[in-house]
This record gives C-alpha cells, structure tokens and sequence, in this order.
C-alpha cells in the first residue's frame, strides 16, 4: 500500500493530533489531581468528619473521571515521557506525604503540628500541578 505525498501528510496531522489530545487528556487529569490534593487532604486530616465524607465521595468521583477521560474515543495513547514517569512517582510521593506525617504524629501524641501537616497539604500536589501543566503546554 503506497500512500501519496498529500496523504501521507493528511495521515502524520492526524497522529499529531492524537498525540496532542492525549497530552491534554492526561494533562487535565494531573493538573485536577494537583489542584484537589490540597483541598482533599486538608478537609481529611484537619477539616471536620462532614468535610472528609464530602472530600472522600469528591474523591472518588475524580478517580472515575480520571479513569474514564483517557478511554474516549481518540483518547487511547499513553503518554511515557520520563520526567512525566519521574513527576508521577513524586506526586504520589508528595500525595500521601500528609497522611504519613499526620499519623506519625497522632501516634506520638502531637496534636500542636497542625500548621504542618497544612503545609505539606498545600504543596503536596506541586509535582501533579507542574506536570499537567507542562503536558498541556507542550507541542
């Protein structure tokens, strides 16, 4: 099969474009599970228990719509850049780093570190943010 020089250019903007709709697919996905971290974590280890049912059913809808997102249609690429496997392995790093140090602390009797365990949910999906942002930036 011999494709012409007009069509094997139609074909190349196509895949083009494939790529950069999955590249903004999975860039949507971590800039929102940046974004929500914070909020997320913070309604779960400082917030009251109405906040952490509403934070964790919030929770949950998230992971569903990160799971379906990338299974449209036209949307079945991966993206395996290393610095986005690098970013990845950080943000789930960053993203239980919360907890981890809230329950440490609990364990230990500690209950002045507040401010800490806020901290650490602020920056704590840093590295998601940047990542999504970078794939959605990117040509």
């Amino acid at each position: 099969m011999e494709l012409s020089a007009g069509a094997a250019l139609d074909e190349v903007r196509r895949v083009e474009e494939e790529v950069r709709k999955t590249r903004r697919a999975h860039g949507a996905i971590l800039l929102t599970m940046g974004l929500a971290t914070g909020p997320y974590w913070g309604a779960m280890l400082l917030g009251p228990d109405w906040a952490g049912y509403v934070a964790g059913a919030g929770w949950i809808a998230l992971v569903i719509w990160m799971l379906v997102l990338p299974r449209r249609p036209g949307l079945r690429g991966r993206v395996s850049t290393p610095w986005v496997s690098r970013l990845a392995v950080l943000g789930g790093v960053t993203f239980l780093a919360p907890m981890l140090v809230a329950t440490g602390l609990k364990i230990a009797g500690v209950e002045s570190a507040n401010w800490l365990v806020a901290v650490l949910c602020l920056i704590s999906g840093l590295p998601m943010i940047y990542a999504g942002w970078r794939l959605r930036s990117s040509r």
